[in-house]
């Protein structure tokens, strides 16, 4: 049994833990990646005899704003950042597909066919670190 626990955070940062610490924390102690701020809780699956114990991170949010976290976890450094694409491709809430371009990364935009506002952040897989988008709409307020 490992005395670590490594967790893969959406923005592809890889946190290790002392496996007691998770264990002890499970689904109430909150963490937080270094790198992009995101709070999350460990949740386990219990290992078998053929299969070993699956630790894995619950986001609580896309970035935190406020609140009380107890714990940030350490951040590996052994996995390189991957390229920015340059599009992605999504799909509004209405339905409509879209491509967004590096150059809309993090800024606010509008669907052409229903006008929510939207903003397009990039994510990466944890298995296999392709880029995903990551979509935060927006009511006429500004407010998600």
């Amino acid at each position: 049994m490992n005395s670590f626990v490594e967790l893969h955070c959406l923005c592809n940062e890889v946190h290790r833990f002392p496996r007691t610490k998770a264990v002890d924390g499970l689904g109430k102690t909150r963490w937080k990646c270094a790198t992009c701020k995101r709070r999350f809780v460990v949740a386990c699956t219990p290992g078998t005899d053929t299969d070993p114990e699956k630790f894995w991170p619950i986001f609580l949010e896309d970035v935190p704003v406020r609140g009380d976290t107890q714990e940030m976890g350490i951040v590996s450094q052994k996995d390189a950042k991957p390229e920015v694409p340059p599009e992605l491709q999504f799909e509004c809430r209405c339905g409509c597909r879209l491509v967004g371009e590096a150059r809309i990364y993090g800024k606010r935009t509008r669907c052409p066919k229903c006008g929510v506002r939207i903003i397009v952040k990039v994510g990466y897989q944890h298995e296999t670190g392709k880029p995903i988008p990551m979509l935060e709409f927006q009511d006429e307020s500004g407010s998600k």
